[in-house]
């Protein structure tokens, strides 16, 4: 049998946003059934007939099915936003392209929730293409009623069926390793069907005709050679925003049947699209080698499926992320601070929707703190904070998994229900003030900055206080632990006054300016004739020459051009770390084995020295292809032998696209 060449450890089939996430967990489609982000089968399945004979080229049929034998499959490759397969059935060759519309630079596109498989047959005689979807796709196994309605329809030229729960629970289940027990699923094509498992059995054997009996299976089939099959998911409700349920940004001003509709018409204009985003990507990545295209690859469809895009009542486009395989927050600061580069890159309104959530909930009264919050809830919810909350107020923060959370942005700066001790203040305070910098230059607009001085005011008194010498806390790696005074973060802190201060100066505050870029050169000159005394930074300033983490956040000191930290220093931080490369990468600190991808590529960055970079981009590459778990690209992993951390399927991915900001901002 063929030996098909490994590109990723998971491979995307259909993504939207993180209730609508299917994929593929090997190279073989037909190997087994796709599954969720976080690891839940879905019985998806694609035959072929063709001489006679029936093929299976996706899903697990031919397993338990013995009139269905599986398709060889003798190609695979993955582009921007398709992955593409080739498969032999008899004499027939067929072509497959699974295309997940998410153009980033086209938010009407991006928030359309319609996927689709095109395909393609030659040979063969009597060919007949389906694609059926089980009715579990419709709810977490978790959920003990799975009782389902549907039907058929006919629409402007093809058809289409749909499913869902009969007991609808919208925006239920605020959790992480979980999807949607609400909403519709609808399959179109030329022809689409609503039937009981005896019908798929008959069709299965040849069957030509249905009667629409309902209850578990939804297909869509044609005897055309080239075509396409179309699955969406009309979720009804997708975010409660501290109080306001707001559908999808598409679906607010259209239905789903508009949806299918326009992509059933206008794929070839979709394709188009999507194919020059490409072409323009693979000339960006092109003088960072192969290996670095195939990680963007890895992260595209992920980062930008990982949120849902919305807009609130008073129009602003709102872009929310879910903190997908490591507590499920929503409008995770820390989450957004690492995946902004692609956004930077391909449309700022992207990351000002990032911003706009948190600004909201941190003039709320419950929030009564100096910094900045961690969150904004939990996925779907905008509820207030979730990160750090005192166990059990009052039962007010007692919740088991899935659970909804109260809405705790409710309560009023009496309520005291959140514990110091699991906040990140340094961190999410340098991480606002660096984002708002960024998403000026890249757009030239201050008005996020003016409408919210009252708190970037306070946050950046706060870097000033604690910034240089932080106290024991976490930073966005809390999987690390706690750490007093992490030079690491003491970057951020510099960097943060720093762009607190062009933004400053950005508004004609020329006094604040000097006030606070002198601020900013004096710590970043005590951190740098404290680093003299050593080869490198070493991971805090109370230890010495036999420590080490990645100094990350020098990145955007370089990308937006601050000046405060000397190129020949990132130099000698680069060449310090590539000494300590595993495998798989360099560990993110002198304590553990494991690193972040994200982080990896942010450190590659450092360094103007080509041969450097390429050290780090090998090594993740090298991770995708040989990591012994097949799980969407995990950001956490160990450097030695690959194995991953939990963490999958997260957004932070985006910011592996930092190296094609390298002209600045």
């Amino acid at each position: 049998m063929n030996q098909l060449k490994r590109i990723l450890p998971a491979y995307p089939i259909f993504l939207k946003d993180p209730n609508f996430s299917l994929w593929s967990t090997s190279e073989r489609l037909n190997a087994g059934n796709l599954q969720t982000w976080w690891g839940e089968e879905k019985r998806v399945y694609g035959f072929i007939e063709a001489d006679g004979k029936t093929y299976c080229f996706m899903g697990d049929a031919a397993k338990w099915y013995g009139g269905v034998k599986n398709a060889e499959q003798i190609v695979l490759s993955v582009t921007a936003f398709s992955t593409e397969y080739k498969f032999k059935a008899g004499s027939a060759v067929l072509k497959l392209r699974f295309v997940s519309p998410l153009p980033p630079d086209n938010i009407e596109l991006l928030s359309m929730p319609v996927c689709y498989m095109e395909y393609e047959v030659s040979g063969g005689k009597d060919v007949r293409i389906s694609l059926f979807v089980s009715c579990d796709i419709a709810y977490n196994k978790t959920n003990p009623d799975k009782r389902v309605r549907g039907a058929a329809m006919k629409l402007n030229g093809f058809e289409s069926a749909f499913f869902g729960l009969k007991r609808q629970m919208p925006l239920s289940n605020n959790g992480d390793a979980i999807g949607a027990d609400w909403g519709y699923w609808y399959i179109a094509g030329d022809n689409a069907c609503y039937f009981d498992w005896a019908d798929f059995r008959k069709f299965l054997d040849g069957g030509k005709t249905f009667k629409n009996s309902g209850k578990e299976y939804v297909g869509a089939f044609s005897e055309k050679r080239k075509g396409a099959v179309l699955l969406g998911f009309d979720d009804v409700v997708s975010i409660d925003y501290f109080g306001d349920f707001l559908k999808g940004y598409y679906l607010k001003k259209h239905t789903i049947n508009d949806a299918l509709e326009y992509v059933w018409n206008n794929r070839g204009k979709i394709n188009a699209e999507l194919d020059a985003f490409d072409g323009n990507l693979k000339a960006r990545a092109e003088k960072f080698g192969q290996g670095y295209l195939n990680i963007l690859y890895a992260s595209l469809r992920q980062s930008v499926a990982g949120h849902k895009l919305v807009q609130d009542g008073d129009g602003n486009i709102i872009f929310l992320s879910k903190e997908c395989y490591s507590n499920g927050c929503i409008g995770t600061v820390d989450i957004s601070y690492p995946s902004m580069p692609l956004y930077l890159l391909y449309n700022p309104v992207l990351l000002k929707g990032m911003l706009l959530p948190v600004f909201k909930f941190a003039k709320m009264p419950v929030w009564k703190y100096d910094f900045a919050p961690h969150d904004v809830g939990t996925y779907p919810a905008c509820c207030g904070q979730v990160y750090g909350l005192k166990s059990g107020v009052g039962n007010l923060t007692e919740r088991n998994f899935g659970d909804t959370h109260f809405p705790y942005y409710t309560l009023n700066s009496d309520a005291d229900i959140y514990d110091f001790d699991f906040q990140m203040p340094v961190e999410e305070c340098a991480n606002m003030i660096i984002m708002l910098l960024a998403l000026y230059r890249a757009d030239g607009n201050l008005s996020v900055f003016e409408q919210n001085r009252g708190n970037i005011d306070k946050w950046v008194e706060y870097l000033v206080k604690y910034g240089l010498k932080p106290e024991n806390q976490l930073c966005t790696d809390d999987f690390a632990g706690h750490l007093k005074n992490n030079i690491n973060l003491a970057i951020k802190a510099t960097v943060g006054i720093a762009a607190y201060a062009e933004l400053c100066l950005a508004d004609g505050a020329k006094d604040l300016h000097k006030k606070y870029r002198a601020v900013a050169e004096k710590y970043a000159a005590e951190i740098m004739d404290f680093g003299n005394k050593f080869t490198h930074l070493p991971i805090t300033w109370d230890s010495g020459e036999n420590t080490f983490s990645l100094k990350y956040n020098l990145a955007f000191d370089k990308l937006l051009k601050l000046g405060l930290f000397p190129q020949s220093l990132l130099e000698r931080e680069v060449d310090y770390y590539i000494k300590k490369a595993e495998k798989f990468g360099v560990p993110l600190d002198s304590r553990e084995e494991y690193s972040k991808s994200d982080w990896l590529t942010w450190v590659a960055a450092l360094t103007d020295d080509s041969e450097k970079r390429a050290a780090f981009i090998k090594r993740i590459d090298d991770y995708l292809k040989n990591s012994p778990e097949r799980v969407p690209f995990s950001d956490w992993y160990d450097v030695k032998n690959g194995e991953f951390f939990q963490f999958r399927n997260r957004t932070v991915q985006g910011g592996n696209f930092i190296l094609l900001l390298e002209k600045g901002l």
